[in-house]
């Protein structure tokens, strides 16, 4: 019987081992409820939860934890039905490991210049966002919030 590697191995291996690890579990899972007596509500709910996953693991990037981890769980939850996204997934995390590679290489000042300008990066979508929001009345709870921050920096409708 293979053994699955303990939490210590895991820091070692790659994110494409950690993904296809956990979506080639979920495949298994998967063809077994095909079988059963309402298999055909599979394919659906399949889809449903692999886009709620995509939509959750989007919005954790940005935080500390396993946001992209999240994201590439939700396209491979997602390859259980689209071939498309088995695709994307593959090149997605293949390039994940290669920019992990060179930022794991790169020297601190370089590592620090990254990091700022990532989160430079993650600010101005999440200011645009609020913005749109905004500026469009998506928000209904959030308007007051939105309107104080508005007139605050001198912006109007």
């Amino acid at each position: 019987m293979p053994t699955t590697p303990d939490a210590a191995d895991r820091g070692d291996m790659s994110m494409r081992d950690r993904v296809f690890e956990k979506v080639e579990a979920l495949r298994r899972h998967h063809e077994g409820l095909k079988d059963r007596k309402h298999g055909y509500l599979v394919r659906p709910l399949t889809l449903l939860l692999g886009w709620l996953i995509v939509i959750v693991g989007l919005i954790t990037i940005p935080f500390p934890g396993p946001g992209w981890f999240t994201v590439f769980i939700g396209f491979g939850v997602l390859s259980l039905e689209l071939h498309w996204s088995h695709r994307l997934l593959t090149w997605a995390v293949q390039q994940y490991d290669k920019l992990e590679g060179w930022y794991k290489a790169a020297s601190t000042p370089v590592r620090v210049a990254t990091a700022a300008a990532t989160l430079v990066l993650i600010w101005i979508v999440f200011a645009l966002i609020a913005y749109i929001m905004w500026r469009f009345e998506l928000a209904g709870w959030a308007m007051p919030l939105l309107d104080r921050l508005a007139s605050w920096t001198g912006l109007h409708k």
